[in-house]
C-alpha cells in the first residue's frame, strides 16, 4: 500500500469525526503566491452533509478503514483514529486547500492542530507501513517524510534506457545538418512528499524538481509570511468571499504563464496574443468556481473575477455584444424532447469577429483564408445569432445514430462556399442531395445545406431523418427548459435516458453488472452561461442531500 493512499484516505477516515477547530489562519500562509489554482473544501460542512457525522455512517466507516487496512494492526490504528480524531494531530475543520503552481503538480494543504500528534500519527503510519521505517527528524523545524515511489527528472543516454522503467518519454536532443542526433532523452520524475511544521501540512507532487529542490519549496512555503503567499492576493480574497462546500479559483495571470498555459495558447487557439486584445487583459483575470451538494441536485457556479475593475466591465460588455440575448425557441423547436444532449446559444460570430479583427495575427489568419477560397469576413454577416444541436438517439438493431446541428443564416452563402471548397480540394467527394444549396457525402451519410434561413448539418440516417421534424413534443415542451433558456446558451444531458435504455444500459451493465442500477438515481446533467456567469447543474432522484446520495453510490459500487 503506498503512503499517499495512506495520507489521502486518511482525510475522508478523520472527516467523520472531525477534531476541534481553530481561529487561527497562519497555516494558509503555506499557499504559493505563484499558485495559479488554489481550490478550498470545507469538510466540515460535506462530513455533514453526506451524513457521516450521525450514528448512521458505520458502513462507510467500514469501508475506508478496509480501503486503508492490510493489517489487523492498522485496522484498529484507524478505528481507534475515527473514535478519537483529535490524535491525528490535524483540524479538519478549516479549509482544506488543493493547489498548483508551475512548479508544482499538485499540493495540499492542513491546518495543523498539534505538532506532538501530528508527529506520533506520522511515524506511526510508516510504521504499519514498514516495520524497519526510522522516526522522522525535524530540519529546521520541518518534518519531512518522502514517499517511497518517488523518482527524480534525469536524461537518459539510449544505450542506458530500459523503456519499462519509465512512463513518460520526451525526446530532447537536438539535431543539425551535420551532426548526428544526440540519443539522448528526458524522463519526468514523480516526487511525492509530505512535510509539517507546528502550523501547517503540506504535500508536494513534482515532476521536474529534485527531491532536494522539492524539499527547499516546501521550506519555502511553510516560512513564507502572509505578505509573500497567495493569501495577499485579490484573487484569494474574492475565493474567500465564494459560497459553496468547495470553492476555488484558475488566476488566468500564472496559468497563462506557465509552460502548459503557454502551449495552449499557443497551439489550441493558435494566437500568441489571443490573451489580450481591445483592453482586455486576460491575464489580469481569474476565474472563480464553486460547488454546493444541496437536496437532489449538486450546482456548480463560474465567473470571472479581475484585480482591475475595469477589465470586467469591458469583459462584461464583451460578452453582452457576442450573446445580445437569450436563447430561443426558433431553432430549438426542431430538437425532439428525448434526445440524450441537446444544445442551444445566442452567439452574434459578427460582434466576435470584431473584436478578435483587431489582432494583428487573426488578420493574417483570415487573409491566408482568403488566398484559400474561404472568405470568412463575407460569410460572417450572412450568419444570424442562433444556434442549436441534438444528439437524439442511439439504435443498436441497425448499429446508426444521428447527430444535428442548425445555424440560423440570411442566405446559402455558407453552404454554397462549404461545397466549392470542398470540390476544389476533393472533386466529386460531395454531391447534390435532391435539391437547391443541399449537399451529401458520397460514401458516407453527412449532409448539409440551407433550407428557409436556416443552415444545417446532419450525419447518420437517424440524423436526415430528423431535419426539421416537427411533429412529437419537441425540447421547448421539457419540464427543464424554461430554466434553461434563461441562459445565453445551454448544454442539457439526459442522465436518466443514458442509463437506463439500451445500448447504452446495456454496455453499463456488461461490464460492472447488477451494480449499475445504482446509477439509475442520477437524473440530468446541464451547463448554462450568462454573460460572466456560468452554471452547472447535477439532478438527483433523491429527497437527501446529493452527497449523502453520492455517497451511497460510491459505497454501492464497491
Amino acid at each position: 500500500m503506498k503512503r499517499i493512499k495512506h495520507y489521502l484516505l486518511l482525510l475522508a477516515v478523520l472527516a467523520l469525526g472531525l477534531s476541534s477547530c481553530s481561529k487561527d489562519q497562519a497555516y494558509q500562509y503555506a499557499l504559493p503566491a505563484d499558485a495559479f489554482s488554489v481550490c478550498s473544501f470545507d469538510l466540515k460542512s460535506m462530513a455533514k452533509k453526506a451524513g457521516v457525522t450521525n450514528s448512521k455512517y458505520g458502513e462507510l466507516q467500514k469501508h475506508l478503514t478496509e480501503m486503508l487496512s492490510d493489517s489487523e494492526e492498522a485496522e484498529a490504528y484507524y478505528k481507534e483514529l475515527i473514535q478519537n480524531p483529535s490524535k491525528s494531530g490535524v483540524d479538519l475543520k478549516s479549509p482544506v486547500f488543493l493547489f498548483s503552481n508551475e512548479k508544482v503538480s499538485i499540493g495540499y494543504l492542513l491546518r495543523v492542530d498539534d505538532k506532538g500528534k501530528l508527529e506520533a500519527c506520522v511515524n506511526k503510519l510508516r510504521k504499519l507501513h514498514n516495520k524497519d521505517a526510522a522516526a522522522l527528524k525535524a530540519e529546521d523545524g520541518i518534518f519531512f517524510d518522502i514517499d517511497e515511489d518517488s523518482t527524480e527528472p534525469e536524461d537518459v543516454k539510449l544505450d542506458e534506457f530500459d523503456e519499462s522503467e519509465y512512463d513518460v518519454i520526451e525526446e530532447t536532443s537536438d539535431t543539425t545538418a551535420h551532426q548526428p542526433s544526440i540519443s539522448t532523452y528526458h524522463v519526468s520524475g514523480n516526487v511525492k512528499l509530505y512535510a509539517f511544521n507546528d502550523k501547517a501540512f503540506i504535500s508536494l507532487n513534482t515532476s521536474e524538481s529534485t527531491i532536494e529542490e522539492t524539499k527547499q519549496l516546501a521550506k519555502q512555503y511553510l516560512s513564507q509570511t502572509k505578505d509573500k503567499s497567495y493569501v495577499a492576493t485579490p484573487a484569494f480574497r474574492d475565493l474567500e468571499d465564494q459560497k459553496g462546500d468547495i470553492r476555488g479559483v484558475l488566476s488566468m495571470t500564472k496559468f497563462l504563464e506557465s509552460s502548459y498555459g503557454k502551449s495552449m495558447t499557443e497551439n489550441i487557439v493558435g494566437l500568441p496574443d489571443a490573451t489580450n486584445f481591445d483592453g482586455i487583459d486576460m491575464k489580469k483575470c481569474y476565474m472563480l468556481y464553486s460547488v454546493s451538494f444541496e437536496t437532489g441536485e449538486v450546482v456548480g457556479t463560474m465567473t470571472y473575477g479581475s484585480e482591475d475593475k475595469e477589465i470586467l466591465k469591458k469583459l462584461k460588455k464583451l460578452g453582452e455584444e457576442v450573446s445580445p440575448k437569450s436563447v430561443q425557441d426558433d431553432l430549438v423547436k426542431f430538437l425532439p424532447k428525448d434526445s440524450y444532449m441537446t444544445a442551444a446559444a445566442s452567439l452574434s460570430v459578427q460582434k466576435l469577429l470584431e473584436h478578435y479583427s483587431k489582432l494583428p495575427d487573426f488578420k493574417k489568419t483570415l487573409s491566408e483564408l482568403k488566398e484559400e477560397g474561404v472568405d470568412v469576413e463575407a460569410i460572417v454577416p450572412t450568419l444570424g445569432e442562433e444556434i442549436a444541436f441534438t444528439f437524439p438517439h442511439i439504435d443498436d438493431m441497425l448499429s446508426d445514430f444521428g447527430l444535428v446541428g442548425y445555424l440560423k443564416t440570411k442566405d446559402a452563402t455558407l453552404v454554397d462556399m462549404l461545397y466549392q471548397q470542398a470540390e476544389k480540394e476533393h472533386s466529386g467527394r460531395y454531391v447534390k442531395d435532391g435539391g437547391e444549396h443541399r449537399y451529401r457525402n458520397a460514401d458516407d451519410p453527412f449532409f448539409f445545406g440551407y433550407q428557409d434561413g436556416v443552415t444545417y448539418l446532419a450525419y447518420g440516417g437517424m440524423g436526415r431523418e430528423q431535419l426539421f421534424k416537427t411533429s412529437g413534443e419537441n425540447f421547448t415542451k421539457h419540464s427543464d427548459y424554461s430554466s434553461l433558456k434563461k441562459s445565453n446558451s445551454f448544454c442539457y444531458i439526459d442522465l436518466k435516458k443514458l442509463l437506463t435504455t439500451a445500448p447504452t444500459a446495456d454496455l453499463l451493465q456488461m461490464f460492472i453488472g447488477e451494480k449499475a442500477k445504482a446509477f439509475r438515481v442520477l437524473q440530468s446533467l446541464s451547463f448554462t452561461a450568462t454573460n460572466l456567469d456560468g452554471k452547472m447543474s447535477l439532478k438527483i432522484d433523491s429527497k437527501e442531500n446529493s452527497l449523502k446520495t453520492l455517497a451511497d453510490l460510491f459505497a454501492a459500487l464497491r
